[in-house]
């Protein structure tokens, strides 16, 4: 662990270290080994019960690097010390990075990854889009996820502006009935609302771009509407169901191609659907897998309106498009999906796995602006 410490900080190859990389400076005071995994948690316990400064630091300048050995346990074992551990420093307030074996034995070509990943945890912004996003203020991943009977949910968003620079993480702290799922997902999006009132004074108008990947009802778009509009009177709402498990395919039949669609490319199938490639061909890099177009579908809701009306479908391809390249999680900034989405499918894998072991779940406040989950 020592080594690895030290090779974030020196660097190697292309990767020059973190503090000419990301401007920020690694260090630290001691490495605390146990015998077992059995025994990392009451050793986590252990140092937070004598520090209790180190809890709910709003600057964020500890972070606890966690060398969480795999063997003996599946990936989603929710007893496992991975998310044992995880847990209870996220509901501290301390961020946290676990290690995996292949990791510590031989970092090379990993380093940098490791350090992106610590440095965003730590209030660190890596980078943003170098121009702003059409036509959005600001884009909202809504999702839920649910309890292994199916009839808890508990719902969160993840907040950016129109440079895709992350915002804040808003979440319901405990599960509600699936049948209140409209009215404590409105009530997600309120509170969004009002933070961003306080971070920015918003004016009485604003373009709000919703994206959730899992199908939302009209009651669920109403009660969201209607909860937006008491916020900000002028708020014009489109929701934006992303859908990457669509069955059509699109191929590129031209003799000079390799048949894979280039990337960025859409096809309208009517005015509120889109087909929008973010794989296949690229001219700056390797291609990235066969085409499998993103399903966008739009519901655009102009301020003061109760129906949807169309909405530019080029608009929509090229704020998408935008927001799979900000993948804090990799120094392979490109993604097939959306942040605003994938995000979300990160939040709700963890989550699942937290509320396997027991309800509720709270993360601490003092992580709502950093990206606690990558």
């Amino acid at each position: 662990m020592g080594n690895l410490i030290n090779r974030l900080m020196e660097g190697k190859f292309k990767y020059k270290g973190a503090e000419r990389t990301f401007s920020t400076r690694f260090k630290y005071t001691a490495i605390v080994a146990v015998a077992s995994p059995q025994e990392m948690d009451g050793e986590v316990n252990r140092l937070l019960t004598q520090n209790p400064e180190w809890c709910g630091d709003t600057l964020l300048r500890r972070i606890f690097l966690v060398h969480c050995p795999e063997e003996g346990f599946a990936s989603d074992d929710e007893s496992s010390p991975y998310y044992v551990i995880k847990r209870r420093l996220l509901e501290a307030g301390i961020p946290c990075q676990m290690v995996n074996t292949p990791t510590l034995k031989n970092p090379d070509w990993k380093d940098l990854n490791l350090a992106l990943n610590i440095t965003a945890k730590c209030g660190v912004t890596p980078w943003v889009l170098p121009e702003r996003i059409p036509d959005a203020d600001f884009f909202i991943g809504l999702s839920y996820t649910q309890s292994r009977t199916g009839q808890r949910i508990m719902g969160f968003a993840n907040v950016f502006n129109n440079y895709g620079r992350w915002e804040f993480y808003a979440g319901n702290t405990t599960t509600f009935d699936v049948e209140k799922r409209s009215e404590h997902l409105a009530a997600l999006v309120m509170d969004a609302l009002k933070r961003l009132q306080q971070n920015h004074s918003l004016p009485g108008s604003a373009n709000l771009v919703v994206h959730n990947s899992v199908r939302i009802s009209r009651d669920d778009r109403t009660a969201i509407l209607r909860a937006a509009r008491i916020v900000i009177s002028e708020v014009s709402i489109t929701f934006v169901w992303v859908n990457s498990h669509g069955n059509t395919r699109l191929f590129d039949t031209r003799p000079e191609t390799d048949g894979s669609v280039r990337r960025g490319s859409f096809v309208s199938l009517s005015r509120r659907t889109v087909l929008l490639s973010t794989t296949g061909t690229n001219p700056y890099r390797k291609a990235m897998g066969t085409p499998r177009p993103l399903e966008l579908s739009v519901q655009h809701f102009a301020p003061n309106s109760e129906k949807p009306v169309d909405y530019d479908g080029r608009s929509l391809a090229l704020q998408v498009l935008s927001l799979t390249k900000l993948n804090w999680a990799s120094t392979d900034a490109f993604c097939g999906e959306p942040i605003t989405v994938k995000y979300a499918s990160d939040i709700a894998y963890l989550t699942a796995a937290f509320m396997r072991q027991r309800e509720p779940f709270k993360l601490h406040p003092a992580l709502d602006k950093t990206p606690w989950f990558i």
